[in-house]
């Protein structure tokens, strides 16, 4: 069985925590050895929650170790991993139960699927991407890696969204929009036309504002 440490023990590292204790590999597949933060009394004001085993940084892996990283910051995120990647760890999945995910949808590793989010067909994610509560990716579309979106967002068909993106609670992606790399959309916006790299954009319709 694997020890699944969890990179950030904040709030949505709890979050994360439990999401792990409610997916189908838990006590079958893996079992959770904690957490991995800077602050080493993070977790310590709350109850029932393994311990913090170190540093992202200081931590000697394990032959049976495997690794989610809770990170929202897509910047923080990658660094994160990548220290755990040179060092030879490796991620898993963590995909609710109540989420619906097409059999013939790709993903990879390190991807976090949250309560009833819809994955449609064909679709394709890449690696250490955050699909929050409720949102929804139709049919062919391609999410990139460290891609974050939030609760409630709507992919339409066919959308293309590159690496490292975050995409705001209730914002709807037109179909076949691409947002290029880098790029972020504000919350509750509308997105009809393509995102240019590194760009924010917000509003109905979505407007550019740096």
């Amino acid at each position: 069985m694997k020890n699944l440490i969890i990179i950030g023990s904040g709030g949505m590292g709890r979050e994360i925590y439990n999401l792990a204790t409610v997916c189908e590999g838990y006590n079958k597949e893996y079992q959770i050895k904690g957490f991995l933060d800077d602050w080493p009394d993070a977790i310590n004001s709350f109850k029932n929650y393994p311990p913090v085993l170190g540093t992202v940084n200081d931590y000697n892996i394990e032959p049976d170790d495997v690794f989610i990283c809770s990170f929202g910051d897509v910047e923080n995120k990658i660094k994160k991993v990548q220290t755990i990647l040179n060092k030879g760890g490796g991620f898993i999945n963590l995909i609710h139960p109540s989420a619906s995910v097409h059999y013939n949808a790709e993903i990879g590793s390190g991807c976090i699927i949250l309560q009833n989010a819809v994955i449609g067909v064909n679709t394709i994610i890449g690696d250490h991407s955050l699909i929050q509560v409720s949102t929804v990716i139709g049919h062919d579309a391609k999410i990139g890696s460290f891609c974050r979106l939030d609760c409630n967002v709507v992919c339409v068909g066919g959308v293309v969204i590159k690496d490292s993106v975050t995409v705001h609670t209730a914002s709807v992606i037109n179909h076949n929009v691409t947002i290029e790399k880098g790029a972020s959309v504000g919350a509750m916006s509308f997105v009809i036309r393509n995102v240019k790299e590194n760009t924010t954009v917000y509003g109905n319709p979505a407007v550019r504002l740096k």
